[in-house]
């Protein structure tokens, strides 16, 4: 069997209140890596009692990264009450999703009506499920962000030529820090090069200003959802360029006296390294290499542990269907209908078994929507 060695970082997030990014050395292995992502839940778990403002960074395109999101706040939603908090959205349209949250919208309607093509663009499907689970889960959800308009006359005129009354009554940002400006020019490089902007010195400056502008109107709708309800922990889907280095959004918050806040990105995984399903409704480690799907460790108490799945087990199949990554064992089982036996064909010392299982009830948002009707 193939060995892979893994050198990237792993980040388990910043506390923004004087205390360094966590961090661990590079795992060199699945179990490595699923350790450390395992203390990420844990030093969350401890410290979410005492947050206001937790920031889970995203890339916009990422299923993992939404998938990260959404265990996330299953698991927070036992310890805390939630505000799920959006940057997708501007916060001119909250009504539409407060009618969304009550039911009176569809999803349909919903994207019709904040205009998600014209303000995000990215795939709403990526979404959904996080939006379903809130409505499910009866949190309320905020929209965060500046109006297009309003962002797109910044890049024009720079925030010193737009008069603070024309800025929707966003105030004035915290000035962005050397490392900030840096990651920002970069980005600004990257847009000329795809023939975006206008160039020059005051091209540069209108698209950093632009981009406090919006650090700075998501940390005030952050700041104001948890001073209106401080038993509620507001967490914030948000994009990774927002948060790296305490700057953009937790330097606004910063400045606006917020300082019980927290920003975490996705723990990196080696390629094939799969943890358990969420709500551990198998109960085992999976990784993928060249010669399929491995068994690693095996939850004690779990379903997998009761059918009698082993580590060492190579999965062949799922329901008589062949498999060959762990993600397709991981998705299989995830939206396995409720009530029903799932059967595991596996290779274990030269024969093949078939194990059947029975799964606790799925806590999946996309099977709950699908039972109570609501559109997807």
């Amino acid at each position: 069997m193939q060995r892979r060695s893994w050198a990237g970082a792993v980040l388990l997030g910043s506390l923004l209140w004087g205390r360094p990014a966590l961090a661990v050395p590079a795992p060199l292995n699945c179990q490595a890596a699923l350790a450390a992502a395992q203390l990420q839940q844990q030093e969350l778990q401890q410290q979410a009692k005492t947050l206001a403002v937790l920031l889970l960074g995203e890339i916009h395109t990422s299923v993992d990264d939404h998938a990260w999101q959404l265990g996330t706040l299953e698991r927070l939603s036992s310890e805390r009450q939630l505000t799920l908090a959006l940057e997708m959205i501007p916060a001119a349209r909250q009504p539409v999703l407060d009618r969304f949250n009550r039911g009176e919208l569809d999803v349909a309607g919903l994207l019709r009506e904040v205009d998600w093509p014209a303000v995000w663009g990215h795939d709403p499907n990526l979404y959904l499920p996080l939006l379903h689970w809130a409505r499910l889960r009866q949190v309320p959800l905020l929209a965060l962000n500046a109006e297009p308009v309003l962002v797109r006359r910044v890049r024009r005129r720079g925030l010193a030529a737009t008069p603070t009354a024309e800025r929707g009554g966003i105030g004035e940002p915290r000035p962005a820090s050397p490392a900030y400006r840096q990651r920002l020019e970069a980005s600004w490089r990257g847009h000329q090069a795809m023939g975006i902007g206008s160039g020059g010195a005051a091209d540069l400056q209108g698209f950093i200003d632009s981009q406090l502008l919006r650090d700075r109107a998501m940390a005030e709708q952050l700041a104001a959802a948890y001073r209106r309800n401080t038993t509620s922990l507001v967490v914030a889907l948000i994009g990774v360029g927002h948060l790296e280095g305490g700057d953009g959004v937790p330097s606004q918050l910063n400045d606006l006296g917020l300082k019980r806040q927290l920003s975490l990105r996705r723990p990196s995984l080696p390629e094939g390294c799969t943890p358990a399903p969420q709500g551990a409704r198998l109960g085992a480690y999976l990784e993928s290499d060249a010669s399929g799907v491995w068994v690693r460790q095996v939850a004690p108490g779990s379903a997998a542990a009761a059918a009698g799945l082993k580590p060492g087990d190579r999965i062949v199949a799922l329901n008589g269907r062949g498999v060959q990554r762990a993600g397709e064992v991981i998705r299989g089982v995830r939206l396995h209908p409720d009530g029903q036996p799932l059967v595991l064909t596996v290779e274990r010392g030269g024969q093949r078994l078939e194990l059947k299982l029975q799964l606790p009830p799925s806590s999946d948002p996309r099977l709950a929507a699908r039972d109570n009707g609501a559109n997807a």
